[in-house]
């Protein structure tokens, strides 16, 4: 799977990126199937992929727990019941707002710009959440002047 990298126009000259290219685990891999290694600005980190599109990879550093004093097994615990039964239908973080942890999550969520990653292994989901739907409504307009309003009681139409 691989998610394009974006081209940048400058004014000497058009700047393209090599795409990302997003491998799978090993074979002989026995970890958590959720599980993802990003290698960003050249430092490697585990991580929970949220979603992904054609800038941006939103994820949940699990690196980032100790620090930020979470309990990694809480956390694993609700990725391991949203992989088994709804990681098609819906991103991590709606499963993390699910079972009311979002507080504590938050601290651990970061949006990495495509650029600077170099390599991923493991899961990266997209799910296409940033189309805004449009809808036109009518103004109201106000009733010119002269024009007369009758109000009817509830039970005149019955």
């Amino acid at each position: 799977m691989a998610i394009e990298k974006t081209t940048k126009k400058t004014k000497s000259a058009e700047k393209k990126t090599a795409p990302l290219i997003v491998e799978p685990h090993p074979v002989d891999y026995t970890g958590f199937p959720f599980i993802t290694l990003i290698q960003y600005r050249k430092l490697p980190m585990l991580a929970i992929v949220d979603n992904a599109d054609d800038s941006t990879l939103r994820v949940f550093v699990l690196d980032l727990c100790g620090p930020e004093s979470i309990k990694e097994e809480d956390i694993i615990a609700v990725a391991s019941d949203w992989y088994d039964n709804n990681r098609s239908n819906y991103p991590i973080s709606i499963e993390f707002s699910r079972k009311g942890i979002v507080s504590s999550t938050s601290k651990i969520y970061r949006a990495l710009n495509i650029e600077f990653v170099s390599r991923v292994i493991g899961p990266v989901p997209k799910y296409p959440m940033n189309d805004v739907k449009s809808i036109k409504r009518r103004r109201r307009k106000p009733l010119p002047i002269g024009v007369e309003i009758h109000r009817s009681t509830p039970h005149q139409f019955a």
